[in-house]
């Protein structure tokens, strides 16, 4: 708990590069693909479906990833986590389970206090905002949503909860930087700052090579491709996994494309599927560089050519895949 966001980035990246590492310490599972904004740099809007996730698979999920040594976990990735109802058993059952940190990243419009205390008391150990600007109006242009005071309301009461209820989960706020929002940095910053334990501002990326059009909203850095280390090679499919809301494990936080799908866990264990063909050939591909053809070039070189899901037929049954409401 004592750690800062810097020191659990660095923890992140450090993985074992070969083809059968251990099983990761940190997943996440996407509760939810649903979202109640539509920010500008996201590529959620890109998602062949968008569903939640079935409660039964989260619990097999959450005892199955304890059983083979992971302690953190993040319930969310692609979608919003207040969508979903059952958010406060989850993080209780994460809790009950033993995990040790119990995370997640909000746009906060739906963290409202009832929802917030419900999720905070279970046992939440840390909580992002995601805001990208400073005023309604830029907020607005970014988000799609004119949610910046209820947002900012909404961080407030949790911050001034914690402190009432003498909790010490932690609060972080965090920023993609773009051209439509670069001239207000400073002033939220300023604005959250009382609320929270750490600033946590980002450079804009291609989303994992989903948005190549973020280049047309700001200058992406070619040593911020997202995963990318100084060897470049991704750390993420040697160090972590998403569990997508169908069921299948894909080696991408970022994969709304589910181009980076590598088993069904319907069929495989989580072990099965963390040790599986298709993921170790993935891995190979990383190590040696050749990630030509799959969307990883994309992300990895800011390009925009056309590539190929890594196991299409995984990919085929997400797109066929219903959709559902989501569970709020």
């Amino acid at each position: 708990m004592s750690e800062t966001i810097k020191e659990r980035k660095r923890q992140a990246v450090t993985a074992k590069y070969q083809e059968d590492p251990d099983f990761p310490r940190e997943i996440l599972i996407d509760i939810t693909s649903h979202c109640d904004h539509s920010c500008a740099f996201c590529a959620n809007s890109k998602l062949p479906k968008r569903r939640a996730m079935d409660p039964e698979l989260v619990v097999r999920v959450l005892h199955e990833a304890y059983e083979n040594g992971t302690r953190d976990v993040g319930l969310y990735a692609t979608g919003e986590p207040f969508l979903v109802k059952r958010l406060p058993e989850y993080v209780a059952l994460a809790k009950s389970i033993g995990y040790e940190y119990i995370y997640l990243t909000t746009n906060g419009a739906t963290a409202r206090p009832e929802r917030a205390k419900a999720v905070i008391d279970a046992g939440l150990n840390s909580i992002k905002f995601s805001m990208h600007g400073g005023t309604r109006e830029t907020y607005k242009a970014v988000h799609g949503k004119d949610d910046f005071d209820k947002v900012m309301a909404n961080l407030k009461w949790v911050s001034e909860y914690r402190q009432s209820a003498g909790l010490n989960f932690r609060i972080y706020v965090t920023m993609v930087i773009n051209d439509r929002n670069r001239h207000e940095v400073e002033l939220l910053r300023s604005l959250v700052t009382p609320y929270i334990d750490e600033w946590d501002p980002h450079l804009l990326t291609n989303a994992c090579g989903t948005m190549p059009e973020n280049n047309d909203l700001g200058h992406i850095e070619p040593e911020n491709i997202r995963g990318r280390t100084k060897s470049n090679v991704c750390f993420q499919p040697f160090k972590s996994f998403t569990v997508t809301p169908e069921g299948f494990l894909s080696a991408c936080v970022l994969d709304y494309q589910a181009h980076l799908l590598v088993a069904d866990l319907n069929k495989l264990s989580l072990k099965e599927a963390w040790n599986c063909p298709e993921y170790r050939r993935f891995r190979r591909l990383h190590m040696s560089g050749n990630v030509k053809d799959i969307i990883c070039q994309n992300c990895i070189y800011n390009t925009n050519v056309p590539v190929s899901p890594l196991v299409p037929e995984l990919t085929a049954l997400v797109t066929r895949t219903g959709g559902e409401e989501p569970d709020a």
